[in-house]
């Protein structure tokens, strides 16, 4: 149970993470009911669509399109989604290799495949709400980095389906003497080419911006394109082993207020940037102003993104408040994450450990020590090293010993 306020120093009362935000009310039974004619109406729609769909493709079977059977086509349209989606990820870890990039993580529903520098790994997580994959890859040095290269990276998964869609619709005519596998082939281009084509609109889901959205961003160079852009520069120094201190003041953006941001996503980013800056080179109080905006916008967050900005503000509270109260309140909110944060957890008891004088403080030091190759890039490992020697700094001898 996280304590109360009142509990904690008043100086430190603000870092503690926000009260649930109240439950939504309950919607009275007119609108309940009238949501539910809404959707009768959109399952008619739909239906209505895919009847019509299915009397398209039989009069144009043969001509414009091979001979197949509409029924068969939608079947294996939905069977195909998956595939689909890694397909869409595989373009988009190509592409971001092509120019250079370091991959750290990939997801495809709750499967998850993160890079250590240790290697490769495979785990289950949680499903992500407002995408159902993901490839995580980061420019290093000066690879990566150019407008043309992340155009590039960012065009990869729907360039890969309606790539897909192009082969599988030329098969689908070269099988057309088999009915049930030409309607196999379309099928399968038909999902491609309409998952390719969704990914290319501009929209944000749940937070989450879409390839489309990326695309005309970098197109138009957005504010929001210009701040991506810093972002990513300081991300490859911290891939090519520049720890946060050392990173460039005029590289590091001004960071906007998290609240009245359009895309809060982004600007949550630049203040977890400025909190590991600050962190790394003592200013309790840049690093403060940061972890503040970051503690009032965590409900207003992807609910996948928050567990990234728990372990951030726990070690706040462990390294620069030094406070086991706090430290203690956010660290039940670090588990999950869309990439592995296991490593950091552990560093994290350990500092709970030695804040409160727990008699196996020792043994948490050891077994964060042991994770430390989990750590997706050198800086991060070599940060979280110097944490755990400063803790076994703290212990008593004979414990140390």
């Amino acid at each position: 149970m996280s304590p109360d306020a009142g509990d904690v120093a008043a100086p430190h009362a603000a870092f503690l993470p926000p009260p649930e935000p109240p439950a939504a009310k309950r919607k009275p039974g007119w609108r309940s009911l009238l949501v539910f004619v809404l959707w009768l109406v959109a399952g008619g729609v739909i239906g209505a669509l895919a009847a019509w769909t299915g009397i398209g493709l039989h009069r144009l079977s043969g001509a414009w399109l091979p001979p197949v059977s509409a029924g068969i086509a939608v079947v294996a349209g939905l069977l195909m989604l998956w595939p689909h989606i890694v397909l869409h990820e595989a373009g988009h870890a190509v592409a971001g290799l092509a120019r250079g990039m370091r991959p750290i993580a990939f997801g495809v529903g709750p499967l998850r495949w993160d890079r250590g520098e240790s290697g490769w790994r495979f785990r289950r997580g949680n499903g992500i709400a407002g995408i159902s994959g993901f490839a995580a890859l980061l420019p290093v040095g000066e690879r990566g980095l150019s407008r043309g290269d992340q155009a590039l990276f960012l065009s990869g998964g729907p360039l890969a389906n309606l790539l897909t869609a192009a082969v599988a619709f030329a098969l689908a005519w070269v099988a057309a003497d088999s009915r049930w596998l030409a309607s196999v082939l379309f099928g399968t281009a038909a999902g491609a080419l309409l998952l390719g084509l969704v990914n290319l609109l501009p929209f944000h889901s749940q937070g989450w911006r879409s390839d489309g959205r990326g695309l005309l961003d970098l197109l138009r160079g957005s504010p929001d394109a210009a701040l991506q852009q810093r972002l990513n520069q300081v991300m490859a120094l911290t891939m090519a082993g520049v720890r946060p201190r050392d990173w460039p003041d005029t590289l590091l953006p001004e960071p906007p207020p998290i609240a009245s941001s359009p895309t809060p996503m982004l600007a949550a980013n630049v203040h977890l940037l400025r909190l590991s800056w600050a962190m790394d080179r003592g200013d309790d109080a840049t690093a403060a102003g940061s972890a503040r905006q970051l503690t009032a916008a965590y409900h207003d967050l992807p609910v996948a993104f928050r567990p990234h900005l728990a372990t951030a503000l726990a070690g706040h509270a462990a390294r620069n408040l030094r406070d086991a109260e706090v430290l203690a309140a956010w660290r039940p909110l670090c588990e999950g994450g869309i990439t592995d944060l296991s490593f950091i957890r552990a560093w994290l008891d350990a500092e709970l450990a030695v804040l409160t004088g727990a008699a196996d403080a020792g043994a948490a030091i050891a077994a964060a020590r042991a994770l430390l190759p989990l750590a997706p890039d050198p800086v991060t490992m070599r940060l979280l090293g110097e944490y755990l020697d400063a803790l076994s700094g703290r212990l008593p001898t004979h414990r140390a010993n």
